[in-house]
């Protein structure tokens, strides 16, 4: 498992976890709100929680605003992270 993998696999882990709507196993394509059921407040504490998982700066309002996958977040937090997509 590649280090972009292994980053993906752990963001999905986080999103299943902290999904307002019970624990599941999310995929890429999962949206955020329609699919998971993610409102505004589920996804600052989401956004907070990557954030210190992963040691990143605060997340970016307008860039945050366009996040609409699970795919968008992984591919995020992988150019925050300085990890390329394999």
């Amino acid at each position: 498992m590649g280090a972009a993998e292994a980053l993906d696999a752990r963001i999905r882990e986080i999103i299943g976890e902290m999904c307002p709507l019970g624990a599941r196993t999310v995929r890429d394509s999962d949206r955020l709100s329609d699919d998971l059921g993610y409102d505004s407040v589920a996804f600052l504490e989401l956004a907070l929680a990557l954030e210190a998982e992963f040691e990143l700066e605060a997340i970016d309002e307008d860039e945050a605003g366009e996040l609409a996958t699970v795919a968008d977040i992984e591919t995020l937090v992988r150019r925050l992270c300085g990890v390329a997509a394999e």
